[in-house]
């Protein structure tokens, strides 16, 4: 688990949510995924396959 880190800024890949830019906010290294928020009241866990680094 360490493609990414709290605070990065990723685009998401999977079949969910597909397209979206959020900020991965926590690490369960105990199902091996990432907690992204895409807004104020959106947030969903991915695995790193579904994950990109999102660059500008």
């Amino acid at each position: 688990m360490d493609e990414f880190s709290v605070g990065d800024t990723v685009r998401i890949t999977g079949r969910t949510m597909t397209g979206n830019v959020g900020t991965v906010i926590h690490l369960d290294k105990k199902n091996e995924k990432y907690l992204v928020r895409i807004s104020a009241v959106t947030q969903n866990y991915f695995t790193a396959e579904e994950l990109e680094i999102f660059t500008s």
